[in-house]
Formats: structure tokens, C-alpha cells, sequence
């Protein structure tokens, strides 16, 4: 993985996709409960939504890595949209990232 920025927009499968770093800020994977509660928050700009949560492990001779990353495939019909929907992706990934960081144990 070569970028730190906690959102960015690239080509996907069938379009537009929009991308949170989601475990280089935050240490971890996303929940379910998280991941329901971007879709729905999305759901208000959106008339359908597609959200991939992905853990990937990456291996080299000097290096070891896991990646989770959040990926939501934005629908046919969201131009125009994408810097809103960036906005709303930070929003998330910003709260979920800080909620688990005031639990203490």
C-alpha cells in the first residue's frame, strides 16, 4: 500500500470507487455495525450502495503487512456527488476511528 490518506477516489470494477484507509488510522478492521452504519448514512445520497471491507495480507522476503481497507462502489448515476460523498466517508471513518480510541480498558 503506497497511500496514507485516510480517503481517495480511484477506478473501480464498474466505475468510481472511494477508498478509506481505514486500518492505517485506526489499527484495525471496521465492524459490521460500522459498516451498516456508513450505509446507511450513505443511503440518504444514494439509491443503492455496494461496501467492500477488506483485510489483505501482503508478504515479502523483509516484510510483513495487513491492509484493511474500506471500498464503497458508487452507483451508476453518482457524478457530481463524490466530493459529498467524500465528505460523508470522512465523517465515518472519523468517528469510528475516534469511538474506539475513548474506550478505555
Amino acid at each position: 500500500m503506497t497511500d496514507s490518506t485516510l480517503i481517495f477516489a480511484r477506478e473501480g470494477r464498474a466505475g468510481r470507487r472511494l477508498v478509506v484507509n481505514f486500518g492505517v488510522h485506526s489499527g484495525r478492521q471496521a465492524t459490521e455495525a460500522e459498516i451498516y452504519r456508513l450505509a446507511q448514512s450513505l443511503m440518504d445520497d444514494l439509491d443503492s450502495v455496494e461496501i467492500i471491507a477488506e483485510q489483505r495480507f501482503e508478504f515479502a522476503p523483509d516484510m510483513e503487512a495487513t491492509v484493511h481497507q474500506v471500498y464503497v462502489e458508487l452507483p451508476p448515476g453518482a457524478e457530481g456527488q463524490e466530493e459529498r460523498l467524500i465528505s460523508l466517508l470522512e465523517e465515518w471513518a472519523e468517528d469510528a476511528i475516534g469511538e474506539r480510541r475513548r474506550i478505555v480498558p
